[in-house]
């Protein structure tokens, strides 16, 4: 659809529909007034059309969400960046049947081997983590609600700062 379909100019039209021959400043200028309603009726439109377009145009693909992100709370810098959960395995001390602990590393070795809880393990592929700079004041719940709308149906996702 060609974008120039909406770009209507009021004043124009209205003065197209006075005749020449009685057409005077007075007269005009009392038609625009006229037409002023919905000449603002129409801008609106316009900034309402503007904002569905954009939010056809964000999908729930990482880019997209990212940039929703930082065209709304840190536009200048761009720093809001979308991240997959790390594939963290997960260690097993001992099966249930067993009922005996087993030893995770030797002090010798001087390594710590992490647990990590259920949630983090998880093999789910459709987790992903906002980060969001410290430095950047938001509203947390205002940013997961949009992100909600987004997001596909089904995925998990937590907000951390950086």
């Amino acid at each position: 659809m060609n974008p120039n379909i909406f770009n209507i100019n009021w004043n124009v039209i209205a003065t197209w529909f006075v005749p020449k021959k009685i057409r005077k400043p007075f007269l005009l200028s009392w038609v625009w007034v006229l037409v002023y309603p919905f000449s603002t009726l129409h801008q609106q439109f316009l900034l309402f059309r503007k904002a569905k377009l954009y939010h056809l145009m964000i999908t729930s693909q990482k880019c997209w969400l990212e940039r929703l992100l930082n065209d709304r709370y840190d536009s200048t810098e761009r720093r809001i960046y979308i991240d997959d959960l790390p594939d963290t395995p997960p260690v097993y001390i001992f099966r249930r049947d067993e009922n005996k602990p087993l030893a995770l590393y030797r002090r010798s070795e001087n390594r710590p081997v992490y647990l990590y809880t259920r949630n983090e393990t998880e093999q789910d592929t459709d987790y992903f983590i906002v980060w969001v700079p410290v430095s950047l004041v938001f509203n947390k719940p205002e940013m997961t609600s949009l992100v909600k709308i987004y997001k596909l149906v089904g995925t998990k996702f937590i907000i951390q700062t950086y």
